[in-house]
């Protein structure tokens, strides 16, 4: 899920989700999607995600999620520099075509990364894509369940179907999406779940990075200059189909 699940997009109201019990640590995923397979890992704490890719290959970037300050950074290492993007609450988002997805909960479970998790069934009525999703309780924190339920421009991470999934809390440790003739397009899992205590630094740009200019217009500015931040949402979120 390449992002968040890129990526990878209810309501930003902290107060409202249970703080106790939070999941502090890193998930590591393998991904195969067109035959290549890649790791990523996610960093939960409280009201901060870090989602970066591993390996020799991995590209040399990370986005970070502050649900308080409700801004997104993309940060690219190469380059040392970094991208700030307002998010604002998705329940002014327009309609959009993902509404389509029905979610079936299947009622079978799994053992994934020694983590139980129930399996729901994704159908697309647009294209007849389909997919499966294990979901694991106690993997969550504020920022992973405020993370569905905000917007990048104009457009929601996750329409309110798919946000059901995560209504009780928890993370995607293992799914696969398969195109409307029935062939697999991305399968991910979770191969380690470590709860830890993290350091602050990994959820905020490093200091020596350079802030680059960008506009991210909200729903209310109007315009066209949003469709980029709406592409981005729905690319990050299309892996959980």
């Amino acid at each position: 899920m390449r992002v968040v699940m890129a990526g990878l997009c209810g309501s930003l109201l902290l107060a409202s989700v249970a703080a106790a019990g939070e999941f502090e640590g890193m998930i590591v995923m393998k991904e195969t999607s067109d035959g290549t397979t890649t790791q990523q890992v996610w960093y939960l704490k409280g009201d901060r995600l870090r989602f970066e890719e591993a390996g020799q290959d991995a590209e040399k970037s990370a986005m970070i999620f502050d649900a308080k300050k409700k801004v997104m950074y993309s940060l690219q290492h190469d380059d040392k520099i970094y991208l700030e993007i307002p998010l604002a609450d998705s329940s002014t988002a327009a309609p959009d075509a993902m509404e389509d997805m029905l979610v079936k909960k299947t009622g079978s479970s799994e053992n994934v990364a020694g983590h139980t998790c129930e399996v729901y069934r994704t159908t697309d009525k647009t294209d007849g894509s389909t997919g499966e999703v294990c979901m694991a309780r106690g993997i969550t924190s504020v920022a992973m369940s405020a993370l569905m339920g905000v917007q990048a421009g104009s457009a929601a991470l996750l329409p309110a179907r798919i946000q059901e999934m995560f209504k009780d809390g928890g993370f995607p440790v293992k799914g696969v999406s398969r195109n409307g003739q029935g062939k697999e397009d991305v399968r991910w899992e979770a191969v380690k779940v470590e709860k830890k205590r993290l350091d602050d630094t990994l959820f905020a740009p490093p200091a020596h990075y350079k802030k680059q200019d960008m506009k991210v217009l909200t729903p209310e500015s109007g315009g066209g200059s949003n469709q980029g931040g709406a592409s981005g949402a729905r690319e990050g979120r299309r892996e959980l189909r």
